[in-house]
């Protein structure tokens, strides 16, 4: 440090008039500050007091609201848990387990006609069953779809109420249901014997509460889980929980979320336990207090610059005699710049060093931005102007040659990700776009874009100019691709390549014509690397045909002979190899076929088999023919060992002497009340018990079957279709011919005149 700034320092200091002036700046600048604050925290606080009382009432009639609509949903469960068709499905033995399901299910139903409720299940605890508002019999825990709920079976053992958020998923990749679940023990002479739970509609429940203020609403469970909103929040969740520990148990207070303030109001609910928080935007309310503030604060520093000014000159005027002394003595010394260079050379690589920061960030977010690029042009989300723009700044290494789209798929993915924790599989599907970024370098520019798990799609452009045969050359070296990631990272990949496009504009079609080519692995099989321009154009599956094998098929499931079943579909498998169609058309097929199939074992209760777990239709279009085949036979085996075991049950053969009921009456014009008097039960029994065993309504079943022999007649015989009518049971021409144009899509007559021409198999 400079000696001669301690001697002025002594100086100046040791100067009565310079005091003075230190200490007026001082107490000037503390007293302005010290109002300024004073000020700003009283009117904070008379406005937080003011607002805070309209929105705590808010909350609290919303509470109220809420808090009255579970009151109801509480007493349903109470009801249920109490009332002596609960007990006696608990309690009763497995002969008697179905018939009191049946009755349950029944009172159940009356219960979920409540617009608020979603629906009602009954839990056997010991027997691990249920009943639903949805079912008419008793099923396993294993077999019903709605499975979140398990967790919950064991607190409820000591627990007399339970409240959860949760999201019933679907089996048709559908939008998910959210569900508000309240759940009550059922406890018989000191026993835990089960569970009722009534799921309340999410929507629906929460469309009761009061909005008119504009301040957004959140509601937390005891355990801190996020219950309201459904949706994104407005403010990231972490700041949320920040705000919320902040205010703890205080009913407001002023927090800050993401550096902005607001008025934190809360209320507690007594039945839940939730926690209802709001917050109220603080900075427009405070925008007319902050810049009396900030005006007070500048009159403070204003001060501070006036004193520091007054000690400069005083300080300059005193000094100046000094100054030159030193001027004079140091007047013979050599002068030297070189410290002045030194700094700016210094500022200078601070400046390149900065710039070379940001270069490398840009260079690093570079390939997130393509992708985020290429995947807004495969779904037509960007203008041509800003397509060609970003295309110019995304892109600029990239020439003006033609780009094609090839879509890679890690074929039997679910196989390939079992040996593999998650951690894992994302580092070598990682090592695989580097891999074939890597060897697809030398002669080609190429970006990778992650789709989903098992799939991703390539932009290829040449690096020569004017390639002949782009697409085979391209084939070609995706062919080499393959077999090396196959031989190094033990992945089995098929890939479908589209047809050159002149520019970016063109990249969305080119992937639909690769996806094409891809969806030809049903046929092509595994490790194929398919062009567009090798694809041969087919014609979709017919309905007539599809029509046929599905009455086949599932015929070989209702026969319960397996040997029967794998014949079926081996002919089927057979048949389209020789006539394919077009791929989507096939999976679309198999997936109807699987769905029945599903849909038999949840009637009769048999557990589906292990290779149906993660079953979606989005990984059977990843499949070829022979894997189609194969989980054919694993439902189609499932079925029939269950059904041999079902056919033994009461149930079944009741529902087989209906079935015989209606084959010989299929002429008259038979009924439900006829069928229920045939079998001595009441009408709603009737129909319980034969949608739980057939997976068909009755007058489904009857429509069916009807139509069916209509088909044979209009085949076989050259009857009149009025006769027909009548012979099949109806009454009416006009009712029969809209039967059946509902179920086979054409009129009776245009049946009969393709099945003569050959279009429909007889």
């Amino acid at each position: 440090m400079n000696k001669l700034f301690w001697v002025k320092a002594k100086l100046l200091f040791s100067d009565k008039q310079t005091k003075l002036i230190v200490y007026v700046t001082l107490f000037v600048s503390a007293f302005i500050t010290s109002v300024g604050l004073f000020l700003y925290d009283n009117y904070k606080d008379i406005l937080d007091n003011e607002l805070n009382q309209p929105h705590n009432e808010l909350l609290q009639i919303n509470l109220d609201v809420t808090n009255r609509a579970f009151r109801e949903a509480d007493e349903h469960a109470v009801k249920v848990s109490f009332h002596t068709n609960t007990l006696r499905y608990i309690r009763a033995n497995p002969q008697m387990k179905q018939e009191s399901a049946a009755l349950l299910s029944s009172y159940l139903n009356t219960i979920a006609f409540d617009e608020d409720v979603h629906s009602v299940y009954v839990l056997d605890v010991r027997n691990k069953q249920l009943v639903s508002s949805g079912t008419a019999g008793s099923l396993d825990w294993a077999n019903f779809p709605d499975q979140s709920w398990q967790p919950w079976v064991e607190p409820m053992r000591t627990k007399p109420l339970l409240i959860k958020r949760r999201t019933l998923g679907t089996e048709d990749n559908t939008v998910p249901t959210e569900l508000i679940s309240l759940l009550r023990p059922i406890i018989a002479d000191g026993e835990f014997l089960g569970i009722v739970m009534v799921n309340v509609d999410y929507d629906r429940f929460f469309s009761k509460i009061y909005t008119q203020l504009k301040t957004p609403q959140y509601i937390f469970s005891l355990e801190g889980d996020l219950i309201y909103p459904k949706l994104k929040t407005e403010v990231p969740l972490e700041e949320l929980y920040k705000a919320i520990d902040w205010l703890g148990v205080r009913p407001f207070g002023e927090v800050k979320l993401e550096g902005q303030s607001y008025l934190g109001n809360q209320a507690f609910s007594d039945m839940t336990g939730w926690r209802w928080v709001s917050f109220i935007p603080l900075e427009q309310l405070l925008k007319n207090v902050k810049m009396i503030r900030d005006i007070i604060f500048l009159l403070s520093l204003a001060s501070i610059i006036v004193g520091t000014a007054a000690i400069f000159i005083y300080n300059f005027a005193a000094f100046k005699p000094i100054k030159r002394i030193r001027q004079l003595i140091a007047a013979k010394a050599p002068a030297s710049s070189g410290s002045d260079l030194h700094d700016l050379e210094a500022v200078v690589q601070k400046l390149l060093k900065e710039f070379d920061s940001r270069s490398s960030v840009a260079e690093r977010s570079l390939p997130e931005l393509r992708s985020k690029y290429v995947q807004d042009v495969l779904e037509g989300r960007i203008g041509s102007k800003e397509l060609q723009e970003k295309w110019e700044a995304y892109f600029a290494q990239w020439s003006h040659e033609p780009i094609v789209a090839a879509a890679v798929s890690i074929n039997r993915y679910l196989e390939w990700s079992e040996t593999y924790n998650e951690e894992d599989q994302l580092l070598l599907q990682y090592a695989l776009m580097n891999v074939m970024s890597e060897l697809m370098e030398p002669k080609w520019r190429v970006h990778c874009v992650p789709l989903d798990k098992e799939n991703l799609m390539l932009a290829i452009q040449s690096k020569e100019v004017g390639l002949p045969g782009l697409e085979s050359s391209v084939q070609e070296d995706l062919n080499a691709m393959t077999q090396t990631v196959m031989k190094y990272l033990r992945m089995s990949l098929s890939v479908g390549i589209g047809q050159a496009v002149e520019s970016v504009s063109g990249l969305a079609s080119s992937f639909e014509e690769a996806k094409i080519a891809l969806a030809n692995r049903l046929y092509e099989g595994y490790d194929k690397t398919i062009r567009y321009g090798e694809v041969k154009e087919r014609d979709r599956l017919r309905d007539a045909d599809a029509e046929v094998w599905k009455s086949e098929i599932i015929g070989s499931l209702d026969s319960a002979d397996i040997t029967l079943c794998r014949q079926v579909l081996e002919r089927w498998a057979q048949w389209i190899r020789e006539h394919p169609a077009a791929p989507d058309s096939v999976y679309t097929f198999v997936d109807g076929i699987i769905e029945d199939g599903t849909r038999i074992m949840m009637a009769r209760g048999i557990r589906k088999p292990a290779e149906l777990d993660n079953y979606t239709e989005h990984r059977l279009k990843m499949m070829d023919l022979d894997d189609v085949q194969e989980l054919l036979i694993y439902t189609a085996e499932a079925v029939v060992s269950g059904t041999q075991i079902h056919k033994s049950t009461k149930e079944y053969q009741l529902a087989r002497r209906i079935i015989g009921f209606i084959e010989e009456h299929l002429h008259e014009p038979i009924g439900l009340q006829d069928i229920a008097e045939f079998v001595n039960l009441s009408t709603s029994s009737v129909s319980s018990l034969f949608k739980m065993e057939t997976g068909f309504t009755i007058y489904e079943y009857l429509t069916k079957t009807r139509i069916d022999h209509a088909c044979k007649l209009l085949s076989t015989t050259d009857l009149k279709i009025a006769d027909i009518a009548v012979q099949v049971g109806y009454q009416n021409e006009n009712s029969f011919i809209r039967s059946f144009r509902k179920l086979k899509s054409v009129t009776p007559g245009k049946y009969r005149e393709a099945n003569k021409q050959g279009e429909f198999p007889s």
